[in-house]
């Protein structure tokens, strides 16, 4: 079983995206997801990434404002910038929220943009996410996947979290199979970092991988609330690493880690004081 091992990079208020891609990109890191902050610092991002693959995450109203149903010239811009840049940032897919509502806006952007990956929320039952499924299939497009979030089923459905829809089963046994995961509880979608904070059991996660042989992206959502977590978010990326068979730079990731955060001394102040002002946002 070996898998991509990838990381949510969103841009922190005035701390550009580039910089922080090269702040961690000693971590051993396949993937990148990121969201349309990244089209902001597109050329700098392009200079500095050296992962073999990204995935765009949609804007979704609770932390946007708007989403791909919205009629917004920003939304067809954001659409545009994928289109542009897929080739560049090597996008295998742009993962997508259910909309506030299902219009013909939300349907036809969804045909523009690259494999969507659709992605069930907290407190969505499975049936009325393949009903949204339904929806697509008959009115945007039948090529799309999956992007199954753990922490969100595990707040839908408990002990049951793993149980996933045969045809989500079957997408995430594929190559392009793709996965959100991170530290959580049965309440919230916190985004803790893996195994050190929330209650989520993450060896039952291990064993799911197993015994799917997983060989998609694994994309972890960790959210810092200081820089005192980025020490943890390395020993997940190192985690996940080792589960995924790759236990070499595994080990490299958890020894770099020290010097990485010397090196970040200088940013320290400015982190702390991005990561207070978002602490609060972008919980799913």
């Amino acid at each position: 079983m070996k898998f991509k091992t990838g990381l949510t990079i969103l841009g922190v208020g005035k701390l550009k995206l580039s910089t922080s891609i090269k702040l961690i990109n000693t971590m051993g890191l396949e993937h990148i997801e990121f969201d349309k902050s990244v089209f902001i610092d597109l050329e700098n991002v392009k200079k500095v990434l050296t992962v073999q693959q990204t995935a765009i995450h949609a804007p979704f109203i609770p932390d946007y404002k708007f989403d791909l149903s919205s009629p917004l010239n920003e939304v067809d811009q954001f659409v545009i910038s994928i289109q542009k840049s897929k080739k560049d940032l090597n996008i295998i897919g742009v993962v997508v929220h259910p909309p506030e509502e299902l219009n013909e806006l939300f349907y036809d952007r969804l045909t523009q943009i690259p494999f969507p990956l659709i992605e069930n929320l907290p407190y969505q039952s499975w049936d009325n996410f393949l009903k949204f499924r339904d929806e697509v299939r008959e009115n945007a497009t039948k090529h799309f996947g999956f992007c199954f979030d753990i922490p969100h089923s595990f707040i839908t459905n408990g002990n049951e979290f793993l149980n996933v829809p045969s045809e989500v089963l079957t997408a995430l046994k594929k190559d392009s199979g793709y996965i959100h995961i991170s530290g959580g509880d049965r309440l919230q979608d916190q985004h803790y970092p893996l195994i050190t904070d929330g209650d989520l059991p993450f060896n039952k996660v291990k064993t799911f991988l197993k015994e799917i042989n997983f060989t998609g992206t694994i994309n972890m959502e960790l959210v810092p609330r200081s820089l005192d977590d980025i020490p943890k978010m390395f020993k997940s990326v190192s985690i996940m690493l080792s589960v995924s068979g790759k236990r070499y730079q595994s080990l490299k990731t958890r020894i770099k880690t020290p010097f990485v955060m010397y090196n970040m001394r200088e940013y320290k102040e400015r982190i702390n004081e991005e990561l207070m002002s978002i602490k609060d946002q972008y919980r799913t």
